[in-house]
């Protein structure tokens, strides 16, 4: 029974507090609490109801409309970067936008294609292209008219925009009836009723892999809002390293881009170190690459280069609205493209066909997740750390809070609701996000004009891209890297002083360059990590000497032989931890062997004139008269006293509190008469929660630097009246009787 009833005992407790947290829970699910979340979860519900209709309407209409002429062409040049249509591009510059609205906290941030997050997706879809593509052996019913000649097809609706023969490999060659064809034969074949395909594999369409590696990536995302990771990302995803690891990847950016401005048909390369084998491919093949196409960008690198540098000034004095020199350069290769035929004439080749119609939700394919789930979060990581950067600057820049955690949580939901559409990874960009502001915009619903804007150009325009150069597309990639480029300038800033920035800087751009973007930015966060830990295990240590005022400054270790008076008082400024103990061991030794040679130094007292100022020459000619004075032996009991300035250790954990106690047992077995002063409120509780004060004595911890300095010259003065120890007596005897 006694039993029985123990284990009652111990069960009701338990069972009590889980109904109080019952109770909690209900109290908690009010009406009031779930309008609380839903609000929080979808702020558009709170600023929309607020919105300022006369002072916000027309500047954000104007910021959408000049967003969305700005992001036509980028658009359609990271869908190249990442390997998908270029009509992929124009929806990853319209969906994402388009539901941030609902879930994000800037005003400001506008969502797409990053050049950088465009190359890592590219990596992924080339490993799994092939290697997840479907074994086939099916068999065809198609329709097709086939006409004889290119007046023909032309006729027909069907117009060739690249090389004759390269659509005839695309077109019918891969037919077994039609190998006969020829473009000037006098027959030819009405309709094909019936193909058989041989077996084969059928690889995985690429914007199939975007779409997926998106919807992992919005997992990550909000697995990582969950644990409150954004403190994590704001810790360790530091400016340099986000400034390494995004000119790192620039680096990657441009090279991938130069095969297409000089018109080189370069080797698909992928993995760790490819940049290298890139570099040896354009060296190897340069003397291949196609003139029209490199005149074209060279054209096009100009007209950039002199309107952006040099006009813009001059222009932004004329014009309220800044100049799309993109869209110019668009317009300018489309008209020059389809009016001089340079697609069928000087084999240039253009972006081609861009479908007209809008695309339907499709689930993403969960049997390719463990292919790319490395390359999913790795991307995740990237997206994440540039969409909270840009946050961080937008927030400095136009003056408001954002919710961080909301972020994740809204770039999350903006993933996984965007992979339903073909809509490769994105994240913010600065450039964007200040474009809408320069023109008056200041809502999110500046991203909702932009998307109409855009979905207007599919709709009505977009056939007019098709005869959009490749090569005008790489240029304008190529040329807005200059930008990011110019963060170099940050290492001047770096350099004379923060060396481990510095150091940190290099770095992340040096991983990203010598690996791959993904493994990049992974190594560029453990190597802050790691400098952060070499950082606590070399912490830096000083002397405390009382100052004219009476209160006590730090001095430099050069200026000791200058300094007379007791006690040593040494501060440690690190936490006192695992990786420091033992640089705090050998730095109390050091500053007690240092000071104590200085003792053997000559009074400084009268260096100080009648004002009481100290007297620098006389204090100089003191400290080298007696330099190479031996000093004392003295025995223990004449030994320095010592003050510990607990104020520098931010927190200490349980081997600093048992090297504290140790050091301090082996300074009193030395003779040095030993004081901590300063501790923090929370450093006094662990002394109070532990043994410490058993080991030390609880009159040995003082509450500031003045009351320990005071308590040990107090045992000095007492020490100094004491009678002469029983070894002394003994000695002036034994030297009396000699």
């Amino acid at each position: 029974m006694s039993s029985t009833r123990t284990a009652r005992d111990l069960r009701e407790p338990r069972s009590e507090r889980f109904r109080a947290k019952v109770r909690g829970a209900r109290a908690s699910l009010t009406c009031r609490n779930l309008k609380n979340w839903i609000f929080n979860f979808l702020p558009i519900l709170k600023w929309l109801p607020q919105y300022d209709w006369r002072h916000s309407f027309f500047g954000d209409i104007s910021g959408g409309l000049t967003m969305a002429v700005f992001c036509v062409p980028q658009g359609i040049a990271l869908a190249g970067i990442t390997g998908v249509e270029p009509v992929y591009g124009l929806y990853t510059a319209i969906f994402p936008s388009f539901l941030y609205i609902f879930f994000g906290t800037s005003k400001h941030n506008a969502l797409g294609g990053f050049a950088v997050l465009s190359l890592m997706t590219h990596s992924a879809i080339e490993k799994v292209v092939q290697s997840t593509a479907v074994p086939y052996n099916t068999t065809e019913y198609r329709n097709r008219t086939v006409f004889p000649s290119f007046e023909n097809m032309t006729e027909a609706g069907l117009e060739l925009t690249g090389n004759e023969t390269e659509f005839l490999n695309a077109t019918f060659y891969d037919d077994p009836a039609l190998l006969n064809l020829t473009l000037n034969g006098s027959s030819f074949i009405e309709e094909v009723t019936k193909v058989e395909w041989t077996n084969g594999f059928r690889p995985t369409q690429p914007i199939v892999v975007a779409t997926t590696v998106l919807f992992l990536a919005g997992l990550s995302q909000i697995l990582m809002g969950v644990l409150g990771l954004h403190y994590f990302f704001r810790c360790y995803f530091s400016e340099q390293v986000m400034s390494g690891f995004i000119v790192g990847g620039c680096v990657h950016v441009v090279f991938s881009q130069l095969g297409d401005a000089l018109g080189i048909k370069l080797p698909k390369r992928n993995g760790p170190g490819y940049l290298y084998y890139r570099l040896l491919d354009l060296i190897e093949l340069f003397p291949t690459l196609h003139m029209p196409t490199t005149c074209i960008s060279v054209l096009s690198a100009l007209f950039l280069l002199i309107g952006k540098e040099k006009l813009t000034p001059w222009l932004a004095e004329v014009f309220m609205f800044p100049v799309p020199y993109e869209l110019i350069l668009v317009i300018v290769g489309i008209t020059a493209t389809n009016f001089a035929e340079l697609a069928r004439r000087y084999q240039v080749q253009v972006v081609g066909n861009i479908p007209t119609h809008f695309p339907p939700p499709s689930p993403p394919r969960l049997d390719l997740v463990p292919s790319i789930l490395h390359h999913s979060f790795g991307i995740a990581l990237a997206a994440t750390a540039i969409h909270l950067t840009v946050a961080k600057v937008v927030e400095k820049r136009y003056k408001y809070k954002i919710d961080y955690a909301q972020e994740l949580y809204a770039l999350g939901f903006t993933s996984l609701l965007s992979s339903l559409f073909p809509v490769f990874p994105f994240t913010s960009g600065f450039a964007r996000s200040v474009i809408g502001a320069a023109v008056g915009s200041s809502t999110q619903l500046t991203c909702f004009f932009s998307s109409v804007a855009l979905l207007s150009v599919i709709l009505y325009i977009g056939t007019a891209l098709e005869y959009l150069p490749q090569c005008i597309l790489a240029t304008m990639i190529i040329l807005s890297q200059k930008l990011i480029f110019a963060k170099f300038d940050e290492l001047k800033e770096l350099w004379p002083v923060f060396k481990y920035d510095f150091a940190i800087w290099i770095v992340s751009m040096l991983f990203t360059i010598c690996w791959d973007i993904a493994e990049g930015i992974l190594l560029s966060v453990g190597f802050a990590v790691l400098t952060t830990v070499i950082r606590s295990q070399k912490p830096r240590w000083h002397y405390l000497i009382a100052s004219a005022d009476g209160a006590f400054r730090e001095t430099k270790r050069k200026e000791l032989e200058m300094v007379s008076g007791e006690p040593c008082i040494i501060r440690m400024n690190a936490p006192l931890i695992f990786t420091s103990v033992d640089r705090f061991e050998v730095a109390i030794w050091e500053g007690v062997k240092k000071w104590e040679r200085t003792k053997s130094l000559q009074p400084v007292r009268s260096s100080q004139n009648e004002d009481g100022c100290v007297n620098l020459d006389t204090l100089i000619d003191t400290a080298q008269a007696s330099r190479d004075r031996k000093p004392d032996r003295k025995p223990p009991a004449q030994r320095c006293s010592l003050v510990i300035d607990c104020s520098g250790f931010p927190y200490v954990d349980y081997l600093g509190m048992a090297t504290l106690k140790s050091v301090y047992a082996d300074l009193t077995s030395a003779g040095v008469e030993t004081c901590f002063a300063a501790p923090h409120r929370y450093l006094q509780e662990m002394f109070e929660n532990t043994n410490f004060y058993e080991a030390v004595g609880e009159q040995r911890v003082k509450d500031t630097v003045h009351q320990a300095v005071a308590f040990l010259g107090d045992l000095e003065k007492g020490r100094e009246d004491a009678p002469p120890p029983d070894y002394e007596i003994a000695k002036e005897k034994r030297e009396k009787a000699a």
